[in-house]
């Protein structure tokens, strides 16, 4: 087991990457705190992780919000004593002409893609560096965070930002024994890009055949680089972000 007696605190942990990371987190001997909006996603998930043997708690957490998520890390410590593992998954979409976008649609992802990201590295940050082992933090990005695509402005530039705030705070906090890493994914099948697609916003068949491995990714092709970057087995990197879609970023046809 990898993560065995690890504590980690997974937001946006109701469904899609953040569920899949949380059921694989257990695997791997970790304790995972779930945390989202959705407290019946949340419980359900939880009853799983426990019946499969792994130990898991949830609490509710709004990621606009700093105090939501320090919170979150104080009922994380309170419960099992450490953070070891951040994982600040919680995020939306938005996909809208720039001319027309919405003060109030720029200002939720904003909040939601890049602040949240903050109050979570900053949350964890203050109980990780009161740790002498320090922690892991790990930030979920998207491709589109150093690849443009039109109607995306404010969700290309929020993980732009959290691509930038990944490799600040890396460097920030690298010699009290914090790292901090990114995964960025291209299209994955989640309930998310299902909705997506279902409603006509996203062309699945011109997305496989735009990425170079001919398919869309699975959630389960995130997991492995998740449970990397929060091993032992990955102490020296620090302040990078692994993209991770089909070969999308890297061609260069459409």
């Amino acid at each position: 087991m990898k993560l065995k007696d690890k504590v980690a605190l997974i937001t946006g942990a109701s469904k899609g990457i953040g569920k899949g990371i949380a059921e694989r987190y257990a695997l791997e001997g970790a304790t995972v705190v779930l945390a989202s909006r959705s407290e019946d996603l949340l419980a359900a998930l939880q009853k799983k992780i426990q019946a499969d043997g792994g130990q898991s708690a949830y609490c509710l957490i709004d990621v606009r919000n700093a105090d939501s998520i320090q919170s979150a890390v104080d009922y994380t410590v309170e419960k099992f004593g450490k953070l070891d593992i951040m994982v600040n998954n919680a995020g939306i979409s938005m996909v809208h002409p720039s001319e027309t976008l919405s003060v109030e649609n720029w200002t939720r992802t904003m909040e939601t893609d890049l602040f949240g990201v903050f109050y979570g590295c900053q949350a964890a940050g203050r109980q990780m560096l009161k740790q002498d082992r320090g922690g892991c933090i790990i930030n979920l990005s998207s491709m589109y965070g150093s690849v443009a695509a039109p109607m995306r402005a404010a969700y290309c530039t929020s993980k732009a930002g959290v691509n930038m705030l990944t490799k600040v705070l890396a460097v920030e906090w690298a010699d009290r024994h914090i790292r901090i890493n990114g995964i960025a994914p291209g299209y994955i099948k989640t309930e998310l890009v299902g909705e997506l697609i279902a409603n006509g916003t996203l062309p699945a068949a011109a997305l496989e055949k735009r990425t170079p491995q001919g398919r869309l990714g699975e959630v389960e092709d995130v997991l492995g680089a998740a449970v990397f970057l929060a091993s032992d087995e990955s102490l020296f990197i620090t302040g990078s972000t692994v993209t991770m879609d089909g070969g999308w970023s890297a061609y260069g046809y459409l």
